[in-house]
């Protein structure tokens, strides 16, 4: 069945995800090193081992948001169209209105009469809102409306891995301008392993309630 397809391929873009993020550290961990035998060698020696030992990794944790926000988006809404076509149901997502989320917990409730626990929708939430913040401000909060700057600095308050911290050379305007406090996202390594294992958690609870009401 194409829906065992689906599983595998969901289940194999997370693997990685994850795989891929071990790697983030490992370059940090080399670059701090340098950072180190930097100490007495040349500015210019030390300054490729900030880029690489802080800007870099972080930079390379906001791709790893926007890239597993993506694969949630594609691979539920591969999910809600396999259940369609394997049940030949007339009944699908773009049949439903609002926002991504609430477009599939109608159909799911309309099809499956299941939902999966609610805390794994609001990690669905929180990480489309993250993309925006990245997506939209370079990871600078200041960038967004005052009620979306609201809705980031209560993720950052509840999940462990987030920090907001002060504005810095990429996200500054000029030299001379004072750094501007608590307006930069920053992601940690303990959010994005946080995450995917919420991920992973949504797709196992999907792929254990994949019949429609009446089958």
């Amino acid at each position: 069945m194409a829906a065992d397809l689906d599983r595998a391929t969901t289940r194999n873009f997370l693997d990685g995800l994850r795989f891929f993020l071990t790697t983030f550290d490992d370059q940090r961990d080399a670059a701090r090193e340098e950072d180190a035998l930097a100490l007495t060698e040349s500015r210019e020696h030390h300054a490729h081992a900030v880029l690489f030992g802080d800007l870099v990794p972080r930079l390379q944790r906001y791709s790893f948001v926007l890239l597993l926000t993506m694969i949630l988006e594609v691979r539920i809404a591969v999910f809600c169209r396999t259940l369609c076509q394997d049940h030949g149901l007339s009944y699908t997502l773009d049949d439903t209105q609002g926002n991504f989320v609430e477009r599939v917990r109608t159909f799911l409730k309309e099809v499956v009469q299941a939902q999966p626990p609610a805390d794994l929708w609001r990690w669905v939430e929180d990480l489309m809102l993250l993309r925006s913040c990245i997506g939209d401000g370079a990871g600078n909060v200041s960038m967004m409306s005052q009620a979306d700057r609201r809705r980031v600095r209560s993720v950052v308050q509840r999940r462990p891995g987030l920090s907001l911290e002060p504005d810095d050379l990429l996200f500054s305007r000029a030299l001379v301008l004072p750094r501007q406090a608590d307006t930069v996202l920053v992601v940690h390594s303990e959010f994005c392993l946080d995450a995917v294992t919420a991920a992973q958690g949504l797709f196992g609870y999907l792929y254990q309630h994949p019949e429609p009401m009446g089958s």
